[in-house]
């Protein structure tokens, strides 16, 4: 689900601007076009720069859809975006990101997804990072857990991933679980032959009691403010500012 810049180079860092306070929106696609088409460069900036140039994250059918939740970071003044990812749902295994990707890999992930729909299933998507925000404390964790402090303003029971080597080191510190039945042992050959993808899991809130204490704090403390909440956070760069406005 994430597009880091784990192997940013020590020259980039250097050039990159500092960054002291980030404004955190989650809304629905609908309410900003113009956000949804940066957010798709944005995120094809990263990953063409590891010569990755064609996911399935990278379609449009998205944008403006009022059933599609936006998760992103913007400079203080509102003219840059600095992180985002995206929740997408469906009708049918096919509107799923994962199953454009690996879904012909495995027959049983179709009647899968079949079956958890009807619950409430969203799936987290289109994640990247930027360089600005390398070394300020805020990687992708952030968006992980905003997603799931949305579950529960959305209705959903699912939240599904589909995960790179990044995220799932985060895995048993949010709670979430690998399907290791699909693909080989878990493992899907994407989005090229050197890399490996997994398809991951989050049920609200049946996994809760599993994420360590301090996401839990994180999650209600977005519950009981979503507009206005602030924290800070510090990394090698220094410190960062970031404000929540969650608008679902």
């Amino acid at each position: 689900m994430s597009s880091s810049l784990s192997r940013t180079s020590t020259e980039q860092l250097r050039k990159a601007k500092v960054v002291d306070e980030v404004h955190l929106r989650i809304l629905r696609a609908s309410e900003d076009v113009g956000l949804c088409h940066q957010m798709v460069e944005g995120h094809k900036r990263v990953l063409r720069a590891y010569g990755i140039n064609n996911i399935s994250s990278f379609k449009t059918d998205w944008v403006g859809r009022d059933d599609v939740i936006l998760i992103v970071a913007l400079s203080a003044d509102g003219e840059k975006i600095l992180a985002g990812t995206r929740l997408q749902s469906g009708k049918k295994p096919s509107s799923f990101p994962l199953f454009q990707a690996v879904g012909k890999e495995d027959e049983a992930i179709e009647p899968w997804l079949k079956s958890i729909i009807p619950e409430g299933t969203m799936e987290l998507n289109g994640m990247w990072n930027s360089i600005e925000l390398a070394g300020m404390g805020l990687g992708v964790e952030w968006m992980v857990q905003s997603a799931m402090a949305s579950m529960s303003m959305l209705n959903l029971r699912n939240l599904l991933a589909l995960t790179s080597p990044v995220t799932r080191r985060m895995r048993d510190k949010m709670g979430w679980k690998i399907h290791s039945e699909f693909g080989n042992n878990g493992y899907f050959k994407y989005p090229t032959d050197t890399l490996r993808a997994s398809i991951e899991q989050f049920i609200f809130p049946d996994y809760l009691p599993n994420s360590e204490p301090e996401v839990k704090s994180f999650l209600e403390d977005l519950w009981a403010a979503p507009i206005g909440h602030e924290m800070s956070v510090e990394g090698p760069k220094g410190k960062l500012k970031v404000r929540f406005n969650i608008s679902i």
